[in-house]
């Protein structure tokens, strides 16, 4: 058996496929000891981590992104996918904001330290897919507005807001991916094109 069979079938879910429960407690630290495991140079841990959860954090938070909606909006005024977000937003377990904790002295790169949030993010969306959860992506509420909230430093980034919950059972299903073929190259040495690494 492959053993990557389990995150082969990892997917993104909207919001309007995401329900109760989320993750309990020590599901949580679960979550956050796989974390732990993220490449990190240097050792510096560049990342944190805040947890929105309950009904009346994720209705403060859902006045927070409608706010964000209509300052975003050229005339003020809102489209109805707007409030359908904000609504599958009330109705969500729980939202993590992954945020960068970066160290600009440090002789390790801004880069480096970026890029080492957007794997630990990486890893929490798998680890929530090995324990039966369904989370998306949300790029929206990952944006400068949402700095003050979090009490982030100027250089710091908002690198994930991720709606989590379980699934829905009809949404549950295979997804047919595409074959990495086109993707993946073998080097052949200095002043050589790599050629495709699968036939």
């Amino acid at each position: 058996m492959n053993p990557l069979t389990p995150l082969l079938d990892r997917r993104s879910y909207s919001y309007s496929k995401l329900t109760y429960p989320g993750p309990s407690e020590e599901e949580l630290k679960q979550l956050f000891d796989l974390v732990m495991t993220t490449p990190d140079h240097g050792n510096l841990k560049p990342w944190r981590f805040v947890v929105a959860r309950g009904e009346e954090k994720m209705n403060k938070l859902a006045e927070v992104t409608l706010a964000m909606y209509k300052r975003q909006s050229p005339n003020g005024e809102l489209k109805d996918e707007a409030y359908r977000a904000v609504e599958y937003l009330k109705k969500l377990p729980m939202m993590l904001f992954v945020m960068t904790d970066v160290d600009p002295d440090h002789k390790v790169s801004l880069w480096d330290q970026y890029l080492s949030a957007g794997a630990a993010t990486q890893n929490i969306m798998n680890g929530l897919h090995l324990q039966g959860y369904g989370g998306l992506w949300y790029t929206f509420l990952a944006n400068d507005e949402v700095k003050p909230l979090l009490g982030l430093k100027a250089e710091d980034q908002v690198a994930a807001a991720i709606a989590i919950g379980t699934p829905k059972p009809e949404f549950v299903k295979k997804i047919k991916r595409q074959s990495p073929n086109e993707y993946c190259f073998e080097w052949e040495g200095l002043g050589v094109p790599p050629t495709k690494l699968f036939s």
